[in-house]
């Protein structure tokens, strides 16, 4: 797996922790959003530090990058290089049938073609 798939998949991530789950299937994902987490921790770090190398200023100092710029371009190319990377974070060991059918359960649960695609992978078959 990719860093980048750990990247884009943020706010289905989000999305799933606010829907309802079986406490057995609720804990296994806990256990599993501790190691995703670690892995986003890792993005955000490398993010910052690109930012602050292309901005050529020293970290904590409050930095943004305009999207129009060069600085935005070489930042981009960038931090999508390194979302290239692969990530060391297995899947879980919970199957995408075990996690749809317990969001099921709930008829308040709803989640988006878009979101089980980008959390599908993050699950055995």
């Amino acid at each position: 797996m990719k860093l980048l798939a750990i990247w884009n998949s943020q706010y289905a991530w989000a999305a799933l922790a606010a829907m309802k789950k079986t406490p057995k299937l609720a804990y296994a994902l806990l256990k599993f959003e501790r190691k995703y987490m670690a892995e986003l921790d890792i993005c955000n770090k490398q993010r910052e530090t690109i930012i602050y190398d292309v901005m050529q200023i020293e970290p904590p100092a409050m930095v943004s990058i305009g999207e129009d710029t060069e600085q935005f371009k070489v930042f981009m190319a960038r931090f999508n290089e390194f979302l290239q990377s692969d990530s060391e974070l297995a899947p879980s060991a919970v199957t995408i049938d075990e996690l749809i059918e317990s969001l099921g359960s709930d008829p308040a649960n709803r989640i988006s073609e878009d979101n089980i695609a980008l959390l599908e992978p993050f699950f055995t078959a």
